[in-house]
């Protein structure tokens, strides 16, 4: 049955509100979302309808609006466990509200109502400071992280509401209302029943959304603490310039890049960074996106979840996570999906991630998760700063009631707080017009025609962003994986180009099954190779074993330094290039030593006249860095020239 939709002013919308304040109403969500292009935030959403328990998306069985949304989806963070990936399964439900009523209010009709009074108890991180940046300093020490690995690390902030009944909801959500304008999401899930679950919360975090025929995310990372006296452009235009947070950002990016070229055709696009600001801090984000291809349910559950609230590489990341948190998450780091038709009766979804959210039981117990993203260039203390402000910005709204602080920025057409004619403004412009023009410009069809490209999926990350690349500057493409049967002989036999892709691991690993089979396909690509042929190329980790089957002198070594991002010369030309393998190479000076073929590949050292960047030769050629990072400037072009 389609749900009813209406706009209510006046008595009708307090009628609507009066039906929150019973001691068991219906299951209710109240939502103000920000509005479809990120203009500004939207008035009041109330929704009833009737909840189920899922065990998975494909079970949803979602309702089909005429118009309008139809289901509202609270997704666990348990539900990776559906993709294969690692996590603690706490056996939280997966749920969907069943729109049966849709009502559209202004937001006066709540934030001019008082509401029922809030009382907090035995309020506090159920760890100290000291444990959490213990964790950071473990995580941050790791080689997992010196590869480049991000993950975001919760702790727990919990409280009891005694009293605790919706309507207690209602009020902390008004207070939320009233106090934290910039959130993506500010919202109220009531699910009903006997043992009801209660969610609310102001999330910064749009996750995937279907608007207009294309697929939108929204990647967020990178966090500015107000201090005391408020913010101040000096301070933010520092924040802005550090490296470590703009590849955070960068890296964030990357990840939602590759979810998104799944999920979309040619086309894809990069807008940003932008500035989210909210009461007590602000944030960098990003906006992608592509013309959709898949349906909203497809969309969603390729989709799970926001890199933003497990970390990059996803699959790499919710192992870490797993590691290092030793209980499950319950929703949060999950995500609130909400479903529907727009006035075309085309699908339109939005969704947000289940961040800045209060979880409280029906005994009122609330338990608030926050986290810090965390990298090798880590600092323990200022990420326990960070988890700390997280959580004040939601508590300090919901017990004191305190203005918005004050802003130096003026607000800018997103909402996004950016300031049109100042500073930082243009540090803004500048740090978009250092990404990836092939991501920033939308390229939509390959510049070259060549033959097809295999390209070895040697295991452990997800190559989509790549192949999107590669089909779009040279053309079609198809992934081989290093275990199927026959590999070697598929790709021997291959008269086109072949592109090993890069994933984790060290390349001469004696140990690892995996690196043997790859060091044998990639011996035999180099010494095969018909002269005159396609070349065989490789990037990140496939450089690498292709380097050591070619040149008698590579070394493998620890990547030194930190940072992802570095200024290198491929061969004359200067690129900004993504560095995210744990290992690097090491040769002697270019034409030291003969090469195993009678064709040597040029080689391209680093400044110290021994690390190993590139190579470029007839047949065999490659480089260390990852050209379909949105960090690597000319990524295109130096892939294209590996290729063609």
């Amino acid at each position: 049955m389609a749900p009813t939709h209406f706009d209510v002013t006046g008595m009708s919308g307090v009628r609507v509100l009066e039906r929150l304040h019973g001691a068991a109403p219906p299951p209710f969500a109240l939502l103000r979302r920000q509005r479809a292009g990120g203009h500004g935030p939207g008035p009041v959403e109330v929704l009833f309808g009737e909840m189920e328990t899922v065990r998975s998306l494909d079970e949803a069985g979602w309702a089909d609006a005429s118009r309008g949304p139809g289901a509202l989806a609270l997704l666990p963070f348990r539900q990776l466990a559906e993709h294969g990936l690692r996590c603690h399964d706490d056996q939280t439900p997966l749920r969907v509200l069943r729109i049966s009523e849709h009502h559209v209010l202004p937001q006066e009709a709540l934030t001019r109502r008082l509401g029922a009074p809030v009382r907090w108890q035995d309020a506090g991180f159920t760890t100290d400071d000291a444990h959490y940046e213990r964790l950071v300093r473990e995580f941050a020490a790791s080689d997992a992280a010196r590869g480049g690995l991000n993950v975001l690390l919760r702790r727990d902030y919990t409280a009891r509401l005694p009293g605790f009944r919706p309507a207690v909801a209602v009020e902390l959500f008004r207070r939320l209302l009233a106090t934290e304008s910039g959130a993506y999401w500010t919202f109220l899930v009531h699910t009903g029943g006997e043992r009801p679950t209660t969610l609310v919360g102001a999330t910064p975090q749009g996750h995937v959304a279907i608007e207009g025929r294309r697929v939108v995310m929204n990647p967020l990372c990178g966090t500015y603490r107000y201090p005391p006296h408020g913010p101040c452009t000096g301070e933010l235009l520092a924040f802005l310039a550090d490296r470590k947070e703009s590849e955070e950002l960068a890296t964030t990016v990357d990840a939602e890049l590759t979810v998104l070229c799944a999920l979309a055709g040619p086309g894809v696009r990069v807008e940003g960074p932008f500035l989210r600001r909210m009461a007590h801090l602000l944030h960098t984000q990003c906006r992608i996106s592509g013309p959709s291809v898949a349906s909203a349910r497809e969309t969603l559950s390729r989709a799970l979840f926001a890199s933003t609230a497990v970390g990059s590489p996803f699959a790499e990341a919710c192992r870490a996570i797993h590691r290092y948190e030793t209980t499950g998450r319950g929703y949060y780091g999950g995500l609130l999906a909400l479903m529907g038709r727009d006035g075309r009766g085309d699908e339109e979804l939005d969704s947000a991630a289940v961040i800045r959210t209060l979880d409280i039981d029906h005994l009122g117990r609330a338990r608030l998760s926050v986290g810090a993203t965390v990298g090798s260039r880590s600092s323990p203390e200022s990420e326990a700063a960070e988890t700390r402000t997280k959580a004040a910005a939601l508590l300090t709204a919901l017990t004191t009631q305190p203005p918005p602080v004050a802003s130096p920025l003026r607000r800018g057409p997103g909402g996004d707080g950016t300031d049109a004619h100042g500073p930082v403004h243009d540090v803004l412009v500048r740090r978009h017009a250092a990404l990836s023009s092939f991501w920033t410009k939308g390229v939509s069809a390959p510049t070259v025609r060549g033959g097809r490209v295999l390209v070895l999926d040697p295991g452990g990350e997800d190559l989509t962003a790549l192949v999107h690349m590669v089909t779009s500057v040279h053309g079609p493409a198809e992934v081989v994986r290093y275990e199927d049967p026959g590999a070697c002989d598929t790709l021997s036999r291959h008269r086109g180009p072949v592109l090993l892709a890069s994933g984790p691991g060290r390349p001469d690993d004696p140990g690892s099954p995996r690196m043997a089979v790859l060091r044998q396909i990639s011996a035999s690509l180099v010494r095969g190779r018909p002269p005159g042929g396609a070349p065989v190329a490789g990037v990140g980790l496939g450089f690498q074993l292709l380097a050591l089957a070619a040149l008698p002198d590579a070394r493998v070594t620890a990547r030194t330094g930190t940072g992802l991002g570095r200024d290198v010369e491929v061969f004359g030309r200067p690129v900004t290039a993504a560095f995210r393998n744990t290992y690097a190479l090491t040769s002697g000076p270019a034409g030291a030593a003969p090469a195993r073929r009678r064709d040597p590949p040029a080689l391209c050292l680093g400044p110290d006249g021994r690390e190993l960047i590139a190579m470029h030769g007839a047949a065999v050629r490659g480089v260390q860095f990852r050209p379909e990072s949105v960090m690597t400037t000319g990524g295109a072009d130096v892939l294209r020239s590996l290729l063609r």
